[in-house]
């Protein structure tokens, strides 16, 4: 199987990996990047993340703009295809975070 390209990515759900239609909504959130990570040269393009806990892949997008005041404050933008997907992504991620954050 070939790796999506960046302009795919835009169109697959972070969480579940489904394709989302051009006409279909959109749904996602910002995050921010564990202190210390430095994402300047990964501007404009996707990153991938590991959920050790879930043993699971997704992907974010890093603004072009990483101080943009519409992105209050956010390093990542993760994209989804429902409401139902992000809540998941974000409570993975939340997890990873509680369980990580003291290591």
């Amino acid at each position: 199987m070939t790796e999506p390209n960046q302009d795919d990515l835009l169109h697959i759900c972070s969480w579940c990996g489904n394709t989302i239609q051009e006409d279909d909504d959109y749904f996602g959130f910002g995050a921010r990047a564990n202190q210390g990570v430095d994402l300047e040269d990964k501007a404009g393009q996707f990153v991938s993340l590991n959920l050790s806990l879930l043993k699971k892949t997704v992907v974010a997008l890093v603004p072009s703009e990483l101080g943009a005041p519409e992105l209050n404050g956010h390093d990542l933008v993760f994209i989804t295809c429902s409401e139902e997907c992000a809540s998941s992504l974000k409570e993975a991620l939340d997890l990873e975070r509680d369980v990580f954050q003291d290591k």
